[in-house]
């Protein structure tokens, strides 16, 4: 049986346990989709991170002054 949250005052043990809950369905897809839109950000930036330090390397080798 339920424990309607409005019938027992939040200050007692029983009203704590009274919270409202998500169902773990909810915290599962929520978690899953955070997993996939991090996922999908990492693939999108690590070749951008990896293209701009190849960039800077090549900068840096072009501007070198040698004396042969």
């Amino acid at each position: 049986m339920a424990i309607d949250p409005e019938v027992i005052s939040s200050s007692s043990k029983k009203g704590n346990r009274a919270s409202k809950n998500f169902p773990k369905w909810a915290i599962y897809s929520a978690g899953g989709f955070g997993v996939l839109v991090l996922v999908v950000l990492i693939k999108a930036l690590l070749p951008l991170i990896g293209m701009a330090f190849l960039l800077a390397f090549i900068w840096s080798q072009s501007t070198i002054t040698r004396r042969y």
